[in-house]
């Protein structure tokens, strides 16, 4: 919070006026682990920008075939894993477990330890999966105490870690392909769908003025669009530097 006020004052009054609960992973009601947010609805909105000017069922194709791509390469990212633990959260310990090499353990039960940290003291209890840190039952991750204690016991990390980190629960999460669409001649299209007629809305006035925008773009023009290199001399596309008119004659 002090650095936060450092940059801007405001933030930090709006963050305390909205409430811990939105925001904070400590006091939520439930817990966030390392995501912030509840969807991916941002991260949609980015990529889809241009798509969204086309025609609603080019759109959808457009979703369709993005949704295709991410599975099939998350898929292939999980089944190129090797660890117990997805690749994010297998780095978060292996950061802890550098953390705990330094930690010294006092066991005061078989699942209540003390570790010590130089002058700091932390409760570590293995049964209920928590550390007086806060780290191991929010993030339901050993935390670098945690690990200390586990190794005191010569017990391994796997019973302690959230099943939803595990690889096992990656590949589950991207076993169920986006199946491709095939072509719209071969579609099986109801007879009662196709005896519809979609009429515009009611009393929807066409607003006065020109339109800002002349058409919807076709989806070639979008993806096309994305690979334009524009020339560095006048700016304009579809040449270059080389075979720009305007470019300056050699000596």
């Amino acid at each position: 919070m002090l650095k936060i006020e450092e940059v801007d004052p405001h933030v930090k009054s709006y963050l305390y006026d909205i409430g811990y609960h939105r925001w904070s992973r400590v006091h939520a009601t439930v817990y966030r682990t390392f995501t912030m947010t509840s969807n991916i609805a941002e991260s949609l909105n980015a990529v889809t920008k241009e798509a969204r000017e086309l025609p609603i069922f080019d759109l959808l194709e457009y979703m369709r075939t993005l949704l295709e791509r991410w599975t099939k390469e998350k898929l292939l990212k999980a089944k190129g894993t090797f660890t117990y633990l997805g690749y994010k959260f297998n780095k978060e310990l292996d950061d802890n477990n550098t953390l705990s090499q330094k930690l010294r353990v006092r066991a005061s039960t078989d699942h209540i330890h003390t570790v010590l940290d130089g002058v700091k003291r932390y409760i570590v209890c293995l049964e209920n999966k928590k550390c007086s840190c806060g780290q191991f039952q929010l993030d339901e991750l050993p935390c670098a105490h945690a690990l200390a204690a586990l190794r005191h016991m010569k017990e391994t990390y796997e019973n302690y870690c959230s099943p939803y980190y595990t690889r096992k629960s990656l590949l589950l999460t991207y076993e169920m392909p986006v199946n491709p669409l095939p072509d719209e001649s071969k579609w099986d299209v109801p007879q009662h769908i196709l005896d519809e007629v979609v009429k515009p809305l009611a009393g929807d006035k066409r607003q006065p003025g020109r339109p800002h925008k002349e058409r919807y773009k076709t989806f070639d023009e979008i993806k096309s669009k994305k690979y334009k290199v524009s020339c560095g001399n006048c700016g304009g596309e579809g040449h270059n530097k080389r075979t720009c008119k305007n470019a300056p004659k050699k000596k």
